[in-house]
C-alpha cells in the first residue's frame, strides 16, 4: 500500500458553546497523551516518530449554514473542509492533521486526515471516541497495542510480493465520477428477506454490508460484461483482522489491521444475488484465525503472498470495497449529540477526465440504520450500472441528509 492520506469528516449540528475551539484543543492535548503515535511525524515506510511534537490543528469558517448544505452534499465543498494540501505524505510530514470547520450558524464539522500505513479507520475511531470522552470529562483509556506484537515488520518482504503491487497494475487511465447511493433499512430489510429464500444464506446470518456489496457486485458485473472486450474481474473487501484473529484482539487495538479479502469472476455473466451473497461472504470467511496466525510468522505470510500472485489473472478489471459501518463513528459524541452526517475519502472533483485508477466503493453507516455507498466509478460503467433494476429500486441517489 502506497502512502497516503485518507480523510474522515463528522457533521454536527449547530451548539451554544461560546468556548468550542478551545475546548476541543485541551480535550484533543489530553487524548493525544495516549494516542501518542498520532502526535508523531512520519520517519521512513515503515515507520512514526513518536516524538509529541503535536499535531497541526486548523480552524475554518464555511460561510454557509450546515442544514443547507446537508440538503444536497456537495463533493467540491466537501474536500475543502480538510486539512492540509492534497499531497500524499512523504518523511517528516505529521501522522494525523485535524481541522475543525465551522458554520455560519453555529453548526461545524470536525476532519481527521491521517497517515494509513501506520492505522486504519478502526483505530481512528477509537480516537475519536477517546477525544470525545475527554471533551465530556469521562476519560479513556491507554493507547493498546497488544495485537501490533502478532504483526512484526517484515522489511525482507519484496514489493512486487505485496497484494497492492498487484492492484496497482489493474489500475486504468479514463474519466472516473464520483457517485453516492444509500440503501434505506427498508430497502435492506427487503434484500436481507429475499435471501432468506436460500437455503444455505439466511436473512440472520446476512449483514448489511453484505447485502449491498452482493448488490453492487451484481450490477457491477453486469456493466462490465457489457463490453466488447470484457476481462475477469477481481474483487477486493477490506477486512478487520480485529475479530478474525482466534482469540479476537480487542477492537480498540491500535495499527493498521486490515487484510484484503479477493474473490475472483473469470466470466462476469448474470448471477443471482442469493449467490453472490454467498460468495461476499466465503471471501471474508477465508480470513479466519488460522489464515491470521500465518499472517504474523514468516513462513505463512510469505506462503500467503505466493499463493495470491499465482492465483490472479495478468489482466482484471479492479472492483475494491472497504467499510466504516459498525465501528462507531456515528456514535461520536462531544457532548452535543451525536453526528448527523459522516463523510470521507473522495477526490477533488466530481469528475476526472485523465484519473488513473480503480472502481472503489466505501459504505458508511446512515440515518436510521442504512448504508451509504461512495463511489469512484470509470464513468464507462456508470449508465450499465445505474440503469440496473437492484439500484433503481433499491438505492437513492444523493438523497438529502436532514
Amino acid at each position: 500500500m502506497d502512502a497516503i492520506y485518507i480523510p474522515v469528516v463528522l457533521y454536527y449540528l449547530g451548539n451554544d458553546r461560546s468556548d468550542i475551539i478551545q475546548h476541543l484543543k485541551e480535550s484533543l492535548s489530553r487524548s493525544l497523551v495516549s494516542f501518542y503515535p498520532f502526535a508523531g511525524i512520519i520517519r521512513d515506510a515503515l515507520s512514526a516518530d513518536c516524538n509529541d511534537q503535536g499535531l497541526p490543528f486548523s480552524v475554518a469558517k464555511v460561510k454557509a449554514r450546515l442544514s443547507d448544505f446537508l440538503q444536497n452534499p456537495d463533493v467540491e465543498l466537501i474536500n475543502k473542509l480538510f486539512p492540509g494540501d492534497e499531497k500524499n505524505p512523504v518523511p517528516g510530514d505529521s501522522v494525523m492533521l485535524i481541522q475543525l470547520n465551522c458554520f455560519d450558524c453555529g453548526s461545524i464539522a470536525i476532519c481527521i486526515k491521517f497517515h494509513h500505513l501506520i492505522a486504519d479507520i478502526v483505530s481512528v475511531s477509537t480516537f475519536f471516541q477517546c477525544w470525545a470522552a475527554n471533551a465530556q470529562g469521562l476519560g479513556f483509556a491507554p493507547l493498546n497495542r497488544v495485537a501490533q506484537s502478532s504483526f512484526p515488520q517484515n522489511p525482507s518482504i519484496p514489493n512486487n510480493l505485496l497484494p497492492f503491487s498487484y492492484f496497482y497494475k489493474l489500475f486504468s487511465a479514463g474519466k472516473f465520477v464520483v457517485r453516492r447511493y444509500v440503501f434505506d433499512a427498508s430497502a435492506l430489510s427487503i434484500l436481507k428477506a429475499q435471501m432468506s429464500s436460500s437455503s444455505s444464506s439466511s436473512s440472520s446470518t446476512v449483514s448489511r454490508v453484505n447485502v449491498v456489496t452482493a448488490v453492487i457486485l451484481k450490477c457491477f458485473l453486469e456493466a462490465v460484461a457489457a463490453e466488447k472486450d470484457v476481462k475477469p474481474v477481481v474483487m477486493t473487501q477490506a477486512v478487520n483482522l480485529r475479530r478474525r484473529s482466534t482469540p479476537p484482539f480487542a477492537d480498540d487495538s491500535f495499527g493498521n489491521l486490515v487484510w484484503q479479502a479477493v474473490g475472483l469472476w473469470s466470466n462476469p455473466a448474470q448471477k443471482e444475488l442469493a449467490e453472490l451473497v454467498r460468495e461476499v461472504k466465503k471471501g471474508i470467511a477465508k480470513i479466519d484465525g488460522e489464515f491470521v496466525r500465518r499472517l504474523g510468522s514468516d513462513d505463512g505470510v510469505y506462503e500467503i503472498l505466493e499463493t495470491f500472485r499465482n492465483e490472479m489473472p495478468q489482466e482484471a478489471t479492479w472492483l475494491a470495497f472497504t467499510s466504516w459501518a459498525g465501528i462507531g463513528l456515528s456514535e461520536v459524541d462531544f457532548g452535543w449529540g451525536k453526528p448527523v452526517w459522516i463523510s470521507g475519502c473522495i477526490p477533488q472533483y466530481s469528475e476526472f477526465e485523465t484519473l488513473v485508477g480503480g472502481n472503489l466503493f466505501n459504505l458508511l453507516d446512515s440515518k436510521s440504520g442504512g448504508i451509504e455507498a461512495w463511489a469512484i466509478l470509470n464513468k464507462k460503467y456508470v449508465a450499465g450500472f445505474e440503469k440496473n433494476d437492484h439500484i433503481r429500486k433499491y438505492a437513492h441517489f444523493n438523497p438529502t441528509v436532514i
